[in-house]
Parts: C-alpha cells; structure tokens; sequence
C-alpha cells in the first residue's frame, strides 16, 4: 500500500462543533500540539476514512495522546490560579 503524507487531507473543509465555523482538515490534524484534536473521528468520519488516516499515520502513542479529553476548564483554572498564589506569596 501506498504511504500516503498526513497532508494528503489536508484542505478538505468541515465544521468544527467547538468553534462554531468550517475550517480545513489541517487545523484539526495539528491543534493538539502538532497532533490530532481528540474529537477527530466524530467530526470527520463522513468525510474521509479518518479512523484509518490516523491508525497509518500516527504510532499506539500519539494515538493515546490524540485521544486522551483535555482537562475540564474549570479545574485547570482553578489549579492554575492556586500555583499563582504559590508563586506569589514565594517572592
């Protein structure tokens, strides 16, 4: 089989539930730090065999990092504003 690049998809166009707009696929195969958003399989697969894209474009790794959900927002603000106060009441 042919090694197609991760580019091969790149400027397919799809709508994008968590920002409320169409976007190309490029934007969704690196927003995660060069990797995958976590939900490209649901936005994505009427489009293109996704599931397979990223079975032969990215290693058992990246694919646990693709698929790993952020953090909820709140306890991430809340974690990031006590390490705020532990830095300021250091100095």
């Amino acid at each position: 089989m042919e090694n197609k690049k991760k580019e091969q998809h790149d400027a397919r166009e799809g709508y994008c539930p968590m920002l409320g707009h169409w976007l190309n696929f490029s934007y969704c195969r690196t927003m995660n730090k060069n990797l995958p958003c976590f939900k490209v399989l649901n936005c994505w697969y009427e489009h293109f065999p996704v599931q397979q894209f990223i079975a032969e474009q990215y290693s058992a790794e990246e694919q646990q990092q693709i698929f790993t959900p952020p953090k909820a927002k709140l306890p991430t603000l809340i974690e990031l504003i006590e390490q705020a106060q532990q830095r300021a009441g250091k100095t």
